[in-house]
């Protein structure tokens, strides 16, 4: 299988389903191995699930610390439906992808209009071989291997006041079956559900044309136009979210009453195995670590980087041991992992992120603000760490990072830092 991408541009214009104003985009060709990125003014970054956010009943994407664009997961859906590997949209107008009827239809038929060509590189492609699983509040959902090399869907809705949405459907995602039976369906709302949503400054661009409101059995003001509608839409909305995994996916997904927040979780982990199978030691092992970080022991605090976006987003780990140097003298009888090499971890960390030539500079802490610690770091932990930077001007930046246990909070803080020559210890 080769890579693919549009064969020309086109754009999409409309109203924001949530923010009611008027947006508009430019769909139009990527380069190999570049999946889908969104340029909105300056900014140019990757949709991956680390940018995800789920807080506005949609699946939105943070492209800088002050700024976002929602609703992305329909445009999102018709890419990877319809077997499209790399994209750039730009945004041209608004903060929102234009909603349209409401569904992914008008994008794949724009899609299968301007056509899909091959690119020379082979496609990324994942199998999955162990079960991932995630869950929340009474909902779930799970990704199981098979046979095939396909993506198969099944979702289970469960309205028990509104028999259209219950039931569950699956789905093999083809380009064929998303444009017939998937790209239709409508985002939906239960009737007794708008009043909050509103209040919440939501829903200002959906009407009942755009967006199915139920009551009871009822469809207000419409009808359903593709059969079970409720769930094949919110199969859309997690072949949306599960695009952003940069790869083609042999796998079962398993859905019950999943919403963004859950499929943001399981898109980050299929990812992170998806690296794992990629590069087995890691993006950056402990020798490449070596080469870029001047720090040795005791005090090489990152073990490997599992994920990196150069600039942008660094995942890392260390593994403790009783061994560790500090453990001798940090509460010896009960060890723990001193507070300020957790921040020197995610430090280095950070460091790493910005592939800087430690040969020519260094890097240095600024300031360290917001921080808060959660739990206690012990002997036998892997301590996770990320970082998301905030600012950087190739001199001085900033950046948001945090330490985890077990998916457990262990510490956030904002570093700051600056470049200074290696050999005059000036700003560079």
């Amino acid at each position: 299988m080769k890579q693919t991408t549009l064969n020309q541009s086109f754009v999409l214009e409309g109203k924001g389903l949530h923010s009611g104003e008027l947006s508009r985009v430019q769909v139009g060709p990527g380069d190999i191995d570049s999946g889908y990125r969104l340029k909105v003014g300056k900014h140019t970054v990757l949709i991956a699930p680390w940018r995800l956010d789920s807080r506005h009943h949609c699946t939105s994407v943070t492209v800088a610390p002050d700024l976002e664009i929602l609703t992305v997961e329909h445009l999102l859906a018709a890419l990877y439906g319809m077997g499209v590997d790399n994209a750039t949209v730009e945004v041209l107008q608004g903060g929102e992808i234009p909603g349209l009827d409401g569904s992914s239809l008008p994008i794949a038929q724009k899609i299968a209009e301007v056509g899909i060509v091959e690119q020379s590189a082979e496609a990324r492609y994942y199998q999955l071989t162990h079960d991932v699983a995630a869950g929340a509040y009474g909902c779930c959902l799970s990704a199981t291997p098979i046979k095939e090399r396909e993506l198969r869907v099944t979702y289970y809705l469960e309205y028990p006041d509104c028999p259209p949405a219950c039931g569950m459907v699956t789905k093999v995602i083809t380009p064929d079956v998303f444009l017939k039976e998937i790209a239709p369906a409508r985002t939906f709302v239960m009737q007794r559900e708008i009043e909050s949503l509103q209040k919440s400054g939501l829903g200002k661009g959906a009407n009942t044309q755009n967006t199915l409101v139920f009551n009871g059995s009822d469809v207000v003001n419409n009808s359903m136009r593709v059969a079970d509608e409720p769930m094949a839409h919110k199969i859309l909305d997690l072949v949306g979210d599960l695009a952003t995994c940069g790869r083609r996916l042999g796998a079962h997904l398993i859905a019950h009453k999943s919403g963004h927040a859950l499929n943001h979780k399981l898109t980050q982990e299929i990812r992170l195995k998806a690296l794992g199978r990629e590069h087995p030691g890691g993006v950056l092992n402990i020798k490449q670590i070596e080469k870029m970080l001047p720090h040795r022991y005791p005090f090489l605090l990152v073990d490997r980087v599992l994920e990196l976006e150069p600039f942008a987003y660094v995942r890392a780990y260390k593994n403790l041991t009783r061994n560790e140097e500090f453990f001798n003298g940090h509460f010896p009888g009960t060890p723990m992992m001193p507070g300020v090499l957790q921040i020197e971890a995610m430090a280095q960390a950070g460091i790493l992120g910005t592939l800087f030539d430690n040969q020519k500079m260094l890097a240095v802490l600024t300031g360290v603000e917001e921080t808060k610690y959660r739990r206690p770091v012990v002997p036998g932990d892997r301590l996770d760490i990320s970082g998301y930077v905030l600012k950087y001007n190739g001199r001085v930046g900033s950046m948001a990072a945090k330490t985890t246990v077990d998916g457990e909070l262990a510490c956030s803080t904002v570093l700051k830092f600056a470049f200074i020559n290696a050999e005059t210890g000036t700003v560079v």
